[in-house]
C-alpha cells in the first residue's frame, strides 16, 4: 500500500448529533445515522430512515414540523443501537500500518477462513441482533 501510487486512505469518524431537522432541511442515512464502522447497517439505517421519515410525513403531510419530530422520536432508538461504541483499538487490528503487520494481518484472516471460524461465529451469534425496536408500519396515502 504505502508504494502503490494509486492507494488512498482516510481516517475514520462517527459523529453523533441531537437533531436531525431543521426547518425544512432533513438528514438521512449515514449524514444523520452514522453507523458504526464495524455495524454493518450503513444502509440498512439509510433504508429504515427512509421508511420512516416517508411515513411519518405522509401522517402529517400538511404539518412538517410535527413529522419531523415524529421522525426522531421514532427512529432514535434503532440509531441509538446501530450507532453503537467505536473503539479505535479494535478499528486498529483492522487497519494494520506496517508491511509485517499486514502480513501478519492477512495470514491470520486466512487461517480463520480455512477454520472456517467465520461460521462458526456466525452460528453461535443471535440473528436478532437488533434490539427490541421494530419497524413502524404505514398505511399507504
Amino acid at each position: 500500500m504505502k508504494d502503490s501510487p494509486f492507494f488512498y486512505s482516510q481516517e475514520i469518524a462517527q459523529v453523533h448529533i441531537d437533531r436531525w431537522s431543521k426547518g425544512g432541511v432533513v438528514l438521512a442515512g449515514d449524514a444523520a445515522y452514522c453507523a458504526s464502522p464495524y455495524s454493518g447497517m450503513g444502509i440498512s439505517g439509510g433504508l429504515v430512515g427512509a421508511h420512516v421519515l416517508a411515513g411519518e410525513i405522509n401522517r402529517s403531510p400538511g404539518d412538517l414540523p410535527t413529522a419531523l419530530a415524529a421522525y426522531e422520536r421514532v427512529l432514535r432508538p434503532f440509531v441509538d443501537e446501530i450507532q453503537g461504541e467505536v473503539n479505535p483499538r479494535i478499528l486498529r487490528v483492522g487497519m494494520p500500518l506496517s508491511k509485517h503487520a499486514i502480513a501478519a494481518f492477512r495470514n491470520a484472516t486466512a487461517l480463520a477462513c480455512f477454520l472456517h471460524i467465520p461460521d462458526l461465529v456466525a452460528r453461535m451469534s443471535k440473528e436478532d441482533s437488533g434490539g427490541d425496536w421494530q419497524l413502524p408500519l404505514h398505511e399507504a396515502a
